[in-house]
């Protein structure tokens, strides 16, 4: 069976696609920014930066720009070990407008585009035809409501070899139900080339 990116970074954890991702002695009390390269390493419509800036402390705003449009979630700081190694992360969720497709057209795209041989409820062919049409799709003028969840995890810095200063775990949840296999129509972008601004 060929996999598609999708469906192979679907069952690993984010660090395991990254390596550790590892920041030199920043704590995310203070500000930051981060900028991703790549808003998405599959879909060449999302190889385009993506930016997320913290205003610093235990809970407020972060603040995403990139293809999905500009919006902002809140989030809350916590720790987080990632192999035995210490960390920091901002964790959140926010119902937020994005630049996407509209569910019903992304919908009948996965129906036209999906294996006529695939059962109803086989999930790896629902994927690669639900990120084969997010890649040739055109995003609703209007936008679209999303629930967004977002997780962005750094690491104090041990000789870091990946080239990157954090990872990003975004997901766009449409809103209303879906003839996804979960009911769930999701988008998972995965942001890489992620950068602290220094």
């Amino acid at each position: 069976m060929i996999m598609t990116g999708y469906t192979i970074r679907r069952f690993l954890p984010p660090l395991a696609m990254f390596g550790i991702l590892l920041l030199p002695d920043v704590t995310l009390a203070a500000a930051l920014k981060l900028t991703c390269g790549r808003a998405d390493v599959v879909n060449p419509k999302w190889s385009v930066p993506m930016t997320f800036a913290y205003a610093g402390g235990d809970a407020g705003p972060v603040t995403v720009s990139g293809p999905f449009g500009d919006f902002s979630i809140a989030v809350k700081r916590s720790s987080m070990s990632i192999q035995g190694e210490a960390g920091e992360a901002l964790d959140g969720t926010a119902k937020v407008r994005v630049k996407l497709p509209t569910l019903a057209d992304l919908e009948a795209c996965i129906e036209q585009t999906r294996d006529p041989a695939a059962k109803p409820d086989d999930n790896d062919a629902f994927l690669n035809a639900r990120d084969a049409c997010q890649q040739k799709l055109a995003p609703a003028p209007e936008g679209v409501d999303v629930v967004a969840g977002l997780r962005i995890g750094l690491l104090a810095d041990k000789g870091d070899s990946s080239g990157e200063d954090g990872f990003v775990d975004l997901r766009l949840r449409y809103e209303g139900e879906s003839r996804a296999p979960d009911g769930a129509m999701t988008v998972e972008p995965l942001p890489a080339q992620c950068l602290l601004e220094k």
